[in-house]
């Protein structure tokens, strides 16, 4: 390819002859080779498609002769009566009185307890006291629903549940409970929650008047998850310690109340007196408001007895009846007795014995029967009245009475 001479003789132009000569025979050689690889590599191409042609069209022969085998129609069916079946097993009529009764405990809490314990405090405390029992069911909502439930109400160890259903993972409408399978399962969260609310709510009424507002809500968090929660796994769930030990509890004597009473009385201990108390009056502001709040708390505890039955709605009208007759009872041996004593019967003394009557009920509501009931009550005003007492005797400061009602 270089450029030709401007000077040449003869030899050279023979030369120069020749090497084009070479040059084109060269060329016409590569033109060849490329035309024959042209070939070669179309016709392989060609061989290769049909070959893959080939074998894509026996996998669909394949493919067909499974499905024109496979019985379509009858796993259609199958899956469909899978289907039905999740429904057919969840009781709508369960389903509906256990969004009555969750709605029935909430109400408990707000306004029932938050009433009850507002009447019962100091005019200047009253703000405060509604506004923990307020903002104690909206932190334990938070917590329940992302941590509380699963350690609560998953299996793992005799004490606590596992992770699984933090955040309540894999929950829907169609997963029922082990512990309840005729309900869906975000219906039984709601309903335990309920009761995870009410519980250290009742606790605040021992150190009433007393505890800055971001400890009592820090304290209450804390106590939710490494006090609630695993009490409840323990009495509830089918692999807890207190329910393979065969102890009863039929809607959270010991779960709620006890737990709450006990609690009670260590946080009013550790948190110390009230500043003047013995020697200020430290009467109710407002008895008239503490009378609507437990009027709430008796209708409520109704559905907090009687739900704990779950899809037995026939045991669950027996602890209705069970609860309504201990409440009635117990207020009235509770004002008795203060009447004995004291030469005259008191508002907050006949309210004061319907709560004792029903938490003494509340684990045996579906185990006894109406004498049962009866002879609870009858006990409770007495029982509850004179250990509402003994903060006077031995010195502690119980400001709303939370151990003295709930945990003896």
């Amino acid at each position: 390819s270089g450029q030709l001479p401007t000077a040449h003789s003869g030899n050279d132009v023979e030369q120069l002859r020749q090497q084009l000569l070479e040059r084109d025979a060269r060329i016409s050689q590569l033109e060849s080779t490329v035309k024959a690889l042209q070939s070669s590599s179309s016709l392989t191409l060609r061989e290769n498609h049909d070959d893959g042609l080939t074998q894509i069209t026996q996998r669909l022969a394949v493919l067909e002769e499974k499905v024109a085998s496979a019985n379509l129609q009858g796993m259609r069916t199958q899956l469909d009566k899978h289907d039905n079946s999740l429904y057919v097993d969840q009781d709508t009529g369960t389903t509906a009185w256990l969004l009555v009764c969750s709605c029935l405990v909430l109400l408990m809490t707000i306004p029932g307890l938050a009433l009850f314990y507002g009447g019962l405090v100091r005019v200047q405390n009253v703000l405060s006291t509604v506004m923990q029992s307020f903002s104690i069911a909206c932190l334990i909502t938070v917590l329940w629903s992302a941590f509380g439930y699963s350690l609560a109400f998953s299996t793992g160890s005799p004490i606590y549940g596992d992770a699984t259903k933090f955040w309540l993972q894999e929950i829907d409408m169609h997963t029922p409970h082990p512990l309840n399978s005729r309900i869906p399962e975000p219906l039984f969260v709601v309903y335990e929650l309920m009761f995870a609310i009410i519980t250290p709510a009742l606790i605040s009424g021992a150190f009433a008047d007393r505890m800055r507002f971001g400890s009592m809500l820090l304290f209450m968090g804390v106590w939710h998850l490494l006090v609630y929660c695993p009490i409840t796994h323990s009495m509830w769930m089918t692999d807890g310690f207190l329910y393979k030990a065969g102890i009863l509890d039929f809607a959270g004597g010991n779960v709620v109340h006890i737990a709450a009473g006990c609690s009670g009385l260590m946080s009013s201990l550790v948190v110390g007196k009230r500043a003047g108390f013995g020697a200020e009056n430290f009467h109710p502001h407002n008895i008239l408001v503490s009378v609507l709040g437990a009027s709430l708390l008796w209708v409520g505890w109704l559905g907090f007895n009687g739900g704990s039955a779950g899809t037995d709605l026939k045991l669950g009208t027996v602890a209705v009846l069970n609860t309504q007759v201990a409440a009635a009872t117990a207020s009235m041996t509770w004002m008795v007795t203060e009447w004995i004593i004291r030469k005259r019967p008191s508002v907050l003394g006949i309210i004061s014995g319907s709560i004792a009557g029903l938490v003494t009920i509340t684990p045996g509501a579906g185990f006894v029967d109406l004498t049962g009931a009866f002879i609870c009550g009858f006990l409770a005003g007495p029982f509850c009245y004179f250990s509402a007492q003994m903060k006077h005797r031995f010195g502690y400061d119980d400001a709303l009475d939370a151990f003295g009602i709930h945990a003896p």
